[in-house]
């Protein structure tokens, strides 16, 4: 069937606050325990609407995804499918949301750091917080999710910051997938590049089938420091160096770089992807920002997506063009204008000066920035 996804039955999300989804992309987390999520009559349903050949509601940001002509995470990862099986094949485990990292476009839902900085904001506006996790040190839950991982063939580890917290237990999981079939498992890193791993994390990779770390890379220098604050972009640039030399001297390892279009980094992708090509970095995986919704490209007024489009037609970025006008979001741009604003004073940064001729713009426009 055309829009068929095998994700509901051998797909796994874990959610950086510990809840369980059969996707990162579904539109809600369906459970808050293992035991509930497996026997709940959402994902059952969910399951029904692809054998009838539906495109289920909740799956929308696929669906949009696919009609940009952007490849979707259903297109993806049909590649690692093992069609004999069931069982979990394609696990997201994150250890928790430690992280470092307060970037423009996260919440505390997915980063600690946020909690400090959602403190702040609430003096001045309601915002909600979520806590911080730690659930990697519940042994417990860790030996139920390797209970699940003999059929495995692609695990993720996104953020928080993979490398930042729960090293200890994060080596005992990738010792535990050593005593499976390692060498027909892929694994998959999201980090943002402030900390590199310790050599007990290549020791280990050695023996896996393939080793992605993807770099979530949004922007170079000021651009960089202005969207993943407070990261210092001369120390990620080093660590990017290191990367790319380990890159060259292990042939099961892959370097690629994940960039978020938003709001802040629409107007400049050109020069960010001439950055990668002359990085040996390659062209980057382009991620379209859906939540926090203020932050979609959608929000930009309609002028400002012409002038968008006037620059970046010249360039092959018809998909993410196309997903910006596909549908009209402009009544929330003030209240990104409103964040912006007001993070840029407790952050003392500012828009006008990280990105002049995208605010210039705006400014033409009739925008109030």
């Amino acid at each position: 069937m055309e829009h068929f996804c095998y994700q509901p039955w051998v797909g796994l999300d874990i959610s950086p606050q510990g809840e369980f989804k059969p996707c990162c992309k579904y539109k809600n987390n369906i459970a808050n325990s293992l035991d509930v999520y497996l026997n709940s009559q959402e994902l059952s349903d969910l399951q029904n609407e692809f054998r009838l050949g539906n495109k289920p509601v909740g799956c929308k940001r696929c669906w949009d995804d696919e009609d940009a002509g952007i490849i979707s995470k259903r297109q993806l990862d049909e590649q690692y499918l093992n069609r004999d099986s069931n069982n979990i094949q394609l696990l997201s485990l994150p250890f928790g949301n430690s992280c470092n990292l307060a970037c423009r476009i996260c919440s505390s839902y997915s980063s600690s750091t946020w909690l400090i900085e959602e403190k702040k904001l609430q003096k001045y506006i309601p915002v909600k917080s979520f806590k911080h996790q730690r659930f990697y040190q519940d042994r417990e839950f860790i030996q139920k999710i390797k209970n699940l991982c003999h059929d495995v063939v692609y695990l993720q580890f996104p953020g928080g910051e993979p490398f930042l917290a729960g090293i200890d237990e994060h080596l005992d999981f990738l010792d535990h997938l050593l005593t499976l079939s390692p060498s027909n498992i892929s694994l998959h890193y999201i980090t943002n590049t402030t900390i590199f791993p310790k050599q007990e994390f290549w020791d280990r990779w050695a023996k896996f089938k393939n080793v992605d770390i993807q770099l979530s890379v949004d922007g170079i220098e000021k651009q960089f420091e202005y969207n993943r604050w407070p990261a210092n972009w001369d120390n990620c640039n080093l660590n990017i160096a290191k990367y790319i030399s380990q890159r060259d001297q292990r042939s099961n390892i892959q370097i690629s770089v994940s960039h978020s279009v938003s709001i802040f980094t629409i107007y400049y992708l050109p020069e960010f992807i001439k950055w990668c090509l002359q990085n040996n970095l390659g062209k980057p995986y382009l991620g379209m920002v859906a939540e926090p919704k203020i932050y979609n490209i959608k929000v930009l007024p309609q002028c400002t997506k012409d002038q968008i489009v006037t620059k970046l037609s010249r360039y092959n970025l018809t998909n993410v063009l196309q997903y910006m006008n596909s549908e009209d979001f402009s009544d929330q741009f003030q209240d990104a204008v409103d964040m912006t604003n007001r993070l840029d004073q407790l952050r003392n940064q500012d828009f006008k000066i990280v990105f002049p001729n995208f605010y210039q713009l705006l400014k033409d426009a009739g925008c109030q920035i």
